[in-house]
């Protein structure tokens, strides 16, 4: 009945078995998408925010489900003091369960309950934590540990647990509960009462009339063609267009000569360059993206590549922990969604007796008089997660590459390589080059020697074997010639599933 792609096995469980049981490919992506929250907290959470694009089979839908900062934000005192990265000053309201229901109100078959009773069930019984998961969240302690809601909500016994060790999180189960019970506007209700309280009592500022306002709208999608594809992604606030302009630049499929690795890296540079100057909330930005996108704009940009290594844009340096979640059904729907807390568990504040890890979403913003993206009140940040689908003549196709800035070039590799004959478990698991806020362009461990020495030689500096954590984790489903296969990053703990009835033969 179709297939799912995620990055932890245990999650990507729960979708394929709610294909089997009649679902559709966006119930099949919410259910995962709860599940993930349980099982890959280091990523994402309760407390985040969610993009999506969808295929219906004929038309492709946007989604939205981010929130907004508190309208009582004290912005002159938190930019006196500095924005951090983590605390109340980051934290937005969460918009990821906005997303779950708008998703499975346009394009559920099962009833809402039953996608999250998987999850529930894994955070009530246990699950298994995988080893990626696991360096993640010890790596997160060292930071968190003196948190107290943090810490009494994911330390046990005082410590992160371990690969292998079965894993209970009793304040998930208790929310998941309630949205089983109530539905989606429990976060309006009595989720945004819990969340609220806590925030009052903890110096945020989050208030009841921000949960009220709060709303997941469908957007408009962007594209670009890329030779005989066209590839699609999110508008703003998310960094989408990022994607969508370096692949314009580049203008199509390429050899896979060194040198173009070199154009490519030059590419995603100038997009960087653009996206940071103009995307914002879409209420406040003064350039729509789609002018990124406009052919004359691509021509004057390609015309700026060099054979040599161009200067650095400046960068905010933002990161992030995300999670991708992809999936086909039997009738010709693709979802490609992506949801998180920022940078792994997002603010370090939960709330208590919920599991809900608030996100530090607000600390995408800038603090630049006169950037539309500037902290203020009331706002949308700006976002790095970005889903995308890629339309062929065969089929769309969902795929993405997590991990804050490295989203936009790991979709570039991705589509690149998939163009120059790449299987899809060879497009995710290849080794990638990343463009670094320092000017240097990071090689994972196994980068072709021929291509480094070429970039080299054109005045790249490089950080060779970088660490692979900071190389994103990737899914895949492609469809050629009638069949889907997929990719699952071996960077991440997550694996490509068929449903229940494809395994016994059928295929989409």
């Amino acid at each position: 009945m179709g297939w799912v792609a995620t990055s932890e096995m245990q999650a990507a469980a729960v979708g394929r078995d709610l294909l089997a049981a009649g679902g559709s490919a966006c119930d099949a992506a919410v259910g995962m998408a709860a599940a993930l929250t349980v099982t890959e907290p280091t990523s994402n959470g309760l407390g985040g925010d969610l993009f999506a694009l969808v295929h219906d089979g004929g038309e492709i839908g946007a989604l939205a489900a981010n929130g907004a900062s508190p309208t009582a934000l004290p912005v002159d005192e938190i930019r006196a003091r500095g924005l951090p990265l983590r605390g109340w000053p980051t934290v937005t309201v969460p918009g990821q369960i906005s997303g779950w229901a708008a998703l499975h109100d346009r394009y559920g078959r099962l009833p809402f309950a039953a996608l999250l009773r998987p999850a529930h069930a894994l955070a009530t019984e246990g699950f298994t934590l995988g080893p990626v998961t696991a360096t993640a969240w010890a790596r997160a302690a060292r930071t968190l540990a003196d948190v107290p809601s943090w810490r009494h909500t994911f330390l046990f016994d005082g410590s992160p647990p371990i690969a292998g060790q079965r894993v209970r999180l009793p304040g998930h189960a208790a929310t998941l509960s309630i949205l089983i019970e109530q539905g989606p506007e429990a976060m309006r209700g009595v989720l945004a009462d819990a969340i609220v309280a806590f925030s009052e009592a903890d110096g945020g500022w989050l208030s009841k009339a921000d949960f009220a306002r709060h709303a997941a709208r469908w957007v408009p999608p962007l594209s670009v063609p890329y030779g005989d594809w066209r590839v699609w992604g999110m508008t703003a606030p998310t960094q989408g267009v990022c994607t969508l302009e370096a692949l314009g630049i580049l203008g199509g499929p390429d050899p896979g000569a060194p040198a173009d690795v070199h154009r490519a890296i030059e590419a995603v540079k100038l997009s960087f360059a653009d996206t940071y100057a103009i995307v914002a909330d879409p209420a406040r930005q003064r350039v729509p993206p789609e002018a990124l996108l406009d052919p004359g704009h691509l021509a004057r940009r390609r015309a700026v590549l060099g054979p040599t290594a161009g200067p650095s844009p400046a960068r905010p340096g933002i990161e992030g922990g995300t999670v991708l979640i992809c999936a086909v059904d039997d009738a010709g729907m693709s979802a490609s969604v992506i949801q998180s807390n920022f940078h792994g568990f997002g603010s370090g504040l939960v709330v208590p007796g919920h599991g809900i890890a608030l996100q530090n979403r607000g600390a995408g913003f800038v603090l630049q008089p006169g950037h539309p993206n500037v902290l203020a009140a009331g706002a949308r940040p700006f976002h790095t997660i970005l889903p995308g689908l890629i339309e062929t003549a065969d089929g769309v196709c969902p795929f993405g590459c997590m991990g804050g800035q490295m989203q936009p070039q790991g979709q570039v590799q991705m589509v690149t390589a998939l163009a120059r004959g790449a299987t899809p478990q060879e497009t995710v698991s290849a080794p990638r080059w990343r463009w670094l806020d320092s000017g240097e362009v990071a090689l994972e461990r196994g980068f072709s020697a021929e291509s480094a020495a070429d970039l080299h030689a054109r005045g790249h500096r490089l950080l060779r074997n970088a660490d692979p954590a900071q190389f994103g984790g990737a899914q895949l489903l492609w469809r050629a010639e009638r069949e889907w296969t997929g990719g699952s990053d071996p960077r991440k703990d997550g694996g490509v599933l068929r449903s229940a009835r494809a395994e016994r033969g059928y295929s989409t």
